[in-house]
């Protein structure tokens, strides 16, 4: 019994999660910019199961072959350009005036932005990378070549693709 209350609840978080974005409201009508030609989506935002574990899945998951454009989201600022130990991998992030900032993971080791750059939506910022990078090392938490893109507001993750 406290095995079903528990999935329950856990199912119930994973929706809430998922959707409040839009049931909140919490963004302006202003729309970001898809990050990648590529739409093809192969892992939601929210809770998933891995191998048998529940996570909880902090971004949406392009499906995009290596060597492809990452384009900036919105108009901003670079913040951080490097690899983040943390599973994400090289990444790159960008503050934008909205009081939102957006990070593309996953990326290839040649960076065509630096931390301090204005870029324009719309901008290549970045390729998508490798699973292996030059030094033999992970790219983050990936199994494959693929876009992780994340939304933050004010230092919490949210759905991206209730902005898109």
């Amino acid at each position: 019994m406290k095995k079903l209350f528990l999935t329950i609840i856990l199912i119930a978080i994973a929706i809430f999660m998922t959707y409040s974005v839009y049931i909140i409201g919490v963004f302006s009508s202003d729309e970001l910019g898809y990050p990648t030609e590529y739409t093809a989506i192969s892992s939601y935002y929210g809770f998933r199961i891995l191998s048998g574990v529940s996570n909880f899945h902090n971004g949406v998951d392009f499906l995009a072959p290596q060597g492809s454009n990452i384009y900036a989201a919105d108009s901003g600022i670079v913040d951080y350009v490097g690899f983040m130990s943390d599973g994400s991998g090289n990444t790159i992030s960008v503050s934008h005036d909205s009081g939102i900032s957006t990070m593309y993971c996953h990326t290839d080791e040649t960076f065509l932005v630096n931390v301090g750059d204005y870029v324009q939506k719309g901008q290549i910022i970045g390729h998508v990378g490798p699973q292996y990078l030059s030094s033999g090392i992970m790219n983050g938490n990936t199994t494959g070549p693929h876009l992780h893109f994340m939304v933050l507001k004010d230092g919490y993750t949210v759905n991206p693709l209730a902005m898109i």
